[in-house]
């Protein structure tokens, strides 16, 4: 009964690190993903979408080449993102303030 109950609060204490290990990881991708999309826009006489898009295409699998679904994951973020980072820079947003403002990246 001992060892029961021990195995059974190790798998909880495991499961629940895995739990709040992995939003942290998330945002930290997305965060990183941001900045790359920001960059990507920063210039306003290269913001035509598809521009935009290569050039953060590029960059993103540059940032995540390690990582083996990292071509997913930045044309999933891509999709979803960058009109949002590409508003708000038109809309006079700072660069270094864009991420934290669409709740990408933690206030610093």
């Amino acid at each position: 009964m001992k060892t029961l109950f021990c195995l059974f609060a190790l798998v909880a204490v495991a499961s629940s690190f895995v739990a709040f290990a992995a939003p942290k990881q998330e945002g930290a991708l997305n965060c990183l993903m941001c900045e790359v999309g920001v960059r990507a826009a920063e210039n306003p006489a290269d913001r035509e979408a598809h521009v935009v898009e290569d050039k953060f295409d590029a960059e993103c699998k540059k940032e995540l080449g390690g990582i083996p679904f990292a071509a997913k994951e930045c044309e999933k973020y891509g999709n979803s993102k960058l009109d949002p980072i590409i508003h708000e820079l038109e809309s006079g947003t700072a660069p270094e303030d864009v991420c934290t403002k669409l709740k990408e990246c933690p206030k610093q």
